[in-house]
């Protein structure tokens, strides 16, 4: 019998980690992905996956497996495993079908409501903003009076910054709901509710790491670089536009805490994670978990930055092998990934490590920008993911040497400049 590996949803960086660890590991590997999405990431990218299975709707398990049954596959997949965050809960829909009734439960990921509610329920006096669940945008309207400003609206099973609005006071909230009711979900579905949070003014980190058998293990820690990006009509959404990561040597109490909090408290015992946060006045802030690899090439980051093979200590443990023996080296260089969309921000870029002799510009998944409909499969894709010009990856001895040189790159001024500007006034 042959070794399957099935992977639900195509990575949107462009990246296929997964995929390369199961062709070393001798696996015959199955991709299962909108045709739409297919069609459009093949303009740019040879998709390395010895059988594409083309179905409609990847998020749903049933239609999943029929597709995969139809494609003529008639052994189940031994390691099944989504490559982006939409299909997450049909991967653990579809192991927990494949594994029967007499398996006991799988674990299905919840959504960002669920986390938050799971983790105030078993530990009231965590850190996290203050939230609310809607099940649609005009509920929110409807509480307008009772929201508490400035506040951040974001879908519960979104992905990429999708949807996600910063709302400063009660008069742009119209603008942003019409943004909300304009917006569809990646493969042009719709959302299944709303967080209404507490924006809090901090920097943002992400631990990546894997856990196998409840035993959580931190591979990096990045800072991320967060852009905002403001419409014509003045509403405010964030770009997730970069990391600074360095290993996870040394992991601060809290950071630890937050990380074997999050597994112990979602159930989640197998797998690669990573766990987003805000630091305030010191305190880790939770946010929410991903139960599965970061996009936007951080696999690449933390293998610069560790050595280590974030995707194939993922499969391994998901393939029960176990937790392998993970060595981290001893801290070394911060590494930086930031990714340009403007022209001027790449020339900048390019000035810098002309006259420094550091850094490099990376090419880019070089996606089309098309012209589709709102209500388009592609829609929120071309959205989130194209127009990436270029990225630029650097390394120095902190973490805010990199941050310093990001944010003079992007035009915006950076924590120690403004700390200048402050002394200097």
């Amino acid at each position: 019998m042959k070794k399957i590996f099935l992977q639900i949803g195509a990575t949107r960086d462009g990246q296929n980690p997964y995929c390369a660890v199961a062709k070393r590991e001798g696996y015959f590997t199955v991709l299962a992905e909108m045709s739409d999405f297919i069609d459009y990431q093949s303009l740019s990218l040879s998709l390395p996956f010895d059988l594409i299975v083309r179905l409609d709707r990847p998020e749903n398990p049933w239609d999943v497996l029929q597709a995969y049954l139809h494609a003529g596959m008639l052994e189940h997949p031994q390691v099944v495993l989504a490559g982006f965050e939409a299909y997450n809960t049909s991967a653990g829909r579809v192991r927990e079908m494949l594994a029967g009734p007499d398996a006991g439960p799988c674990f299905i990921p919840p959504d960002k409501y669920a986390q938050r509610m799971a983790l105030h329920k078993i530990s009231p006096h965590l850190p996290q903003p203050a939230f609310r669940f809607f099940a649609s945008p005009l509920s929110i309207r409807d509480a307008r009076e009772a929201l508490l400003y400035p506040c951040v609206i974001k879908p519960v099973d979104g992905g990429g910054g999708l949807g996600v609005w910063l709302v400063e006071a009660a008069h742009q909230l119209d603008n942003v709901i019409s943004k909300l009711q304009e917006t569809v979900n990646y493969g042009g579905r719709g959302f299944t509710g709303f967080i209404v949070e507490s924006w809090l003014n901090g920097d943002e980190y992400s631990l990546q790491g894997v856990v196998s058998n409840g035993q959580a293990v931190a591979l990096t820690c990045c800072q991320k670089v967060i852009e905002r990006q403001t419409t014509e009509e003045g509403c405010i959404s964030f770009c997730e536009s970069g990391h600074v990561a360095m290993a996870a040597t040394q992991l601060p109490p809290a950071y630890a805490r937050l990380m074997h909090l999050c597994c112990n408290t979602f159930g989640y015992r197998q797998g690669a994670f990573h766990i987003d946060f805000i630091m305030v006045n010191g305190n880790a802030w939770f946010l929410e978990m991903g139960f599965r690899l970061s996009g936007m090439g951080i696999v690449n980051l933390v293998e610069e930055v560790t050595g280590l093979n974030w995707a194939e200590i993922a499969f391994h443990i998901e393939a029960g092998q176990g937790m392998p023996a993970l060595h981290l080296p001893p801290q070394r260089q911060a590494v930086g990934h930031l990714r340009l969309r403007q022209p001027r921000q790449q020339e900048a870029a390019a000035r810098w490590i002309a006259a420094q002799q550091r850094g490099e510009l990376l090419a880019p998944l070089s996606l089309p920008a098309l012209d589709v409909a709102p209500r388009s499969s592609l829609h929120a894709d071309l959205t989130r993911h194209a127009g990436i010009l270029t990225t630029f990856s650097l390394a120095a001895a902190s973490r805010e040497e990199v941050l310093a040189i990001f944010h003079q790159v992007l035009d915006v001024p950076s924590l120690a400049s403004r700390r200048d500007l402050l002394c200097a006034g």
